[in-house]
């Protein structure tokens, strides 16, 4: 019984991954191992199962049929033994993805707690400010902030943070101080990684809110980090959460502008992959994340 699940375990790695050598290095075994199993548990099952290419292996018309039904069945397997021993304690190798920013002045700083009271979870960090398929890169969970696309994908909201507008003192004493939402018409707004245009930004803002936003930016940015660099240099205002800005407002590298026009704020999620129960070590991540967000 042991050598099945092991099979299946490989066979949905392998699958969601589409790469023997990682799902090799994640389980502690070697390739040609790995495609052992894979190549015994099609022979059992009689049906070709995977189809392996140069550059990924993909699951078959028929695989997919096969992961659909034992995924379930695996996580339900799981969370069965950990109920009977009456283990609350997260263990194994935690995949996460989520932008570059939000982990390093977030979700980083709150780990050691997580790690303390979880000593056998280990924790890989995906991070990227682009948004990628959870799927494709293996992860078990994604943390998404800001509205979320139409997606299948299973979603918790596990907080929020204020929106706030930024300005340095340098381009103040440069530009003006806005008095209005109105004003900024006439300034530089600097766009990030999810301002794909200013009607995009300003429904992101919401209606009504009388922010009037430029459609062409002087300056977009592909990633967080770089918002606050080019905010904190003076090259014009940007639109951002507390905790993207709150280490310049604090040293006074940034001020705040218009707090009397308050802002909707931006939510924060934690996506689980489609058509599978999350993992037991993916809920509980959610659930911790939860408490340390509303808890500050």
């Amino acid at each position: 019984m042991a050598d099945r699940l092991l099979e299946l375990e490989v066979f949905v790695r392998v699958a969601e991954r589409g790469n023997l050598s990682q799902v090799a290095r994640e389980i502690g075994l070697s390739q040609p191992s790995v495609s052992r199993i894979l190549n015994d548990l099609e022979a059992r099952i009689g049906a070709r199962l995977l189809a392996r290419t140069s550059r990924k292996v993909v699951a078959t018309e028929a695989g997919q049929v096969y992961l659909d039904q034992i995924r379930p069945l695996l996580a339900e397997l799981g969370a069965a033994a950990d109920t009977a021993a009456g283990n609350e304690e997260l263990r194994g190798q935690l995949r996460v993805e989520l932008s570059v920013t939000f982990a390093m002045r977030a979700l980083i700083p709150r780990l050691p707690s997580l790690l303390a009271e979880h000593p056998n979870l280990s924790i890989e960090l995906m991070m990227d400010d682009r948004r990628r398929s959870l799927v494709e890169e293996g992860a078990d969970v994604a943390i998404r902030l800001g509205l979320l696309d139409n997606s299948s994908l299973m979603a918790r909201k596990v907080g929020q943070t204020p929106r706030l507008l930024v300005a340095a003192p340098d381009y103040i004493a440069r530009h003006g101080l806005p008095a209005s939402p109105a004003d900024l018409a006439h300034h530089q707004v600097i766009f990030g990684p999810s301002d794909s245009s200013g009607s995009t930004l300003q429904g992101q803002i919401g209606p009504g809110a009388g922010f009037v936003l430029p459609e062409s930016p002087r300056i977009r940015v592909s990633s967080s980090a770089g918002v606050t660099a080019c905010v904190v240099a003076g090259l014009g205002v940007a639109f951002g959460s507390g905790w993207m800005f709150d280490t310049e407002l604090n040293d006074g590298r940034l001020l705040r502008l218009l707090p009397e026009f308050p802002l909707p704020s931006i939510p924060i999620h934690a996506l689980f992959p489609a058509g599978r129960q999350p993992s037991k070590r993916a809920r509980g991540f959610a659930d911790w994340l939860s408490k340390s967000l509303n808890s500050a």
